[in-house]
């Protein structure tokens, strides 16, 4: 049996940080990845297409989202591919959501909104090859375990479960769910008897152990910088007693980034840091196998260490003219740039053994740096990792790292005023 799991769509989500044009670009965006995920189900030939929940962001929805699912659904439904929707917290079973009030395809689709696990089979051909197992939220803060209670796989074929969940306490769910948990979940608690199980909440693509058929896909289409990255669904091929084969699909049209730039030691002009920038973008492009042709971008830059420019790529001004200068000669959609760091270049041999303060805030760092009783004696038991049973030379080995860098850190900060 192939399925392609999916989660996490958050059609419509309303971006009410960002200026018009770029806002309908990334609800598009939504539309247009929901409509490159049937594809992808149609090209892959698979025998059903599973959403583990959230497929809406709230219970609003525009006209244009509802034509695009009726009519990339119907056509599934006219192929034959079974859709089975789950359910999460943004999207969940109550009557007054107007997901309630779609006109779903009437043939192999169904939708479960009901915390009462479901079995759904999946055929091909008129013969049964699997099943489907799913739970729904019924609230927007479902506080029960709903994986313990999925009965054992029916089988014999392969079985799936479909939750939306957080099993484990799983790293990356969407930042407005910092705090919350819904529908907690351990790892023991997803019944062994299912050949896979897929999940929805988290919105970083995860496989929740190596020796486990627990995935999350991540979100389809990412829509912040703490959803950078690829995004996708997941292709999975079951044929027991093999494990099964996962495959990962990038799908979103639009693409969050993070890029650092650190070398810009030379940079003595704008055109540098731009040169510089461009250097990172091109190597990101090229180096990552999930970049897809024709992809816009959303580029945070990240800019840090020695510069001559510190003193300009200060201002919040300057930085909003760079911003700009990039986003039109990379032909990105929007581009943000920050100071993650950035300092003046010292030269630290011209304050090395002066009778000032920074002349001694060097030549202690470095007597730190080869007296271990000096050093156990000015770091605070904090530093030591909070590890009272480490060995002595560990913690030692432990301090003296932390004293890398220190010495040009201590002097941009006594520094900074006269640099800046």
């Amino acid at each position: 049996m192939r399925i392609v799991h999916a989660a996490d769509i958050h059609l419509d989500t309303p971006f009410r940080r960002h200026d018009a044009a770029l806002r309908q670009r990334l609800q598009q965006a939504g539309r247009d990845a929901f409509s490159a995920l049937v594809d992808l189900t149609l090209e892959e030939r698979a025998d059903a297409l599973l959403i583990a929940g959230d497929l809406f962001d709230n219970d609003w929805l525009t006209i244009a989202t509802e034509r695009v699912l009726t009519s990339e659904l119907a056509r599934l439904a006219d192929a034959g591919v079974t859709v089975v929707y789950a359910t999460g917290n943004h999207d969940p079973g109550r009557t007054n959501y107007r997901a309630a009030h779609i006109d779903w395809p009437c043939d192999n689709f169904h939708l479960h909104s009901s915390r009462t696990p479901r079995r759904i089979p999946i055929h091909r051909d008129g013969e049964r090859i699997g099943w489907v197992v799913a739970a729904g939220h019924q609230t927007t803060h479902e506080s029960t375990n709903l994986a313990s209670t999925y009965p054992p796989a029916p089988g014999p074929q392969p079985a799936v479960g479909v939750l939306h969940a957080d099993v484990g306490g799983a790293q990356g769910a969407a930042a407005d769910e910092a705090g919350n948990v819904y529908a907690p979940a351990a790892l023991s608690d997803l019944d062994p008897s299912y050949d896979y199980w897929a999940l929805g909440h988290i919105h970083k693509r995860l496989r929740l152990r190596e020796d486990s058929p627990a995935w999350y896909p991540g979100n389809l289409q990412g829509r912040d910088f703490g959803e950078a990255g690829a995004k996708g669904a997941l292709v999975v091929d079951l044929n027991p007693p093999e494990p099964p084969r996962v495959r990962f699909r990038p799908l979103a049209p639009v693409r969050w980034e993070r890029l650092s730039v650190t070398d810009l030691s030379e940079a003595r002009a704008i055109g540098d840091v731009h040169m510089a920038v461009r250097a990172a973008f091109d190597d990101l492009r090229e180096s990552d196998e999930h970049v897809l042709p024709g992809q816009d971008w959303i580029l945070r830059v990240e800019l840090s260490g020695p510069c001559p420019l510190t003193a300009v790529l200060r201002s919040d001004e300057e930085r909003d003219g760079l911003a700009e200068y990039l986003g039109e000669s990379l032909g990105a959609l929007d581009v943000e740039v920050r100071d993650a760091g950035l300092s003046p270049p010292i030269n630290l041999s011209r304050h090395v053994g002066q009778r000032h303060v920074l002349g001694e805030a060097l030549a202690l760092i470095e007597q730190a740096g080869r007296d271990d009783t000096l050093l156990s004696r000015l770091a605070p038991s904090e530093l030591a990792r909070g590890d009272e049973q480490a060995a002595e030379g560990e913690r030692l080995q432990y301090l003296r790292g932390l004293l890398d860098g220190l010495d040009a850190a201590a002097a941009e900060r006594l520094l900074r005023r006269d640099s800046a």
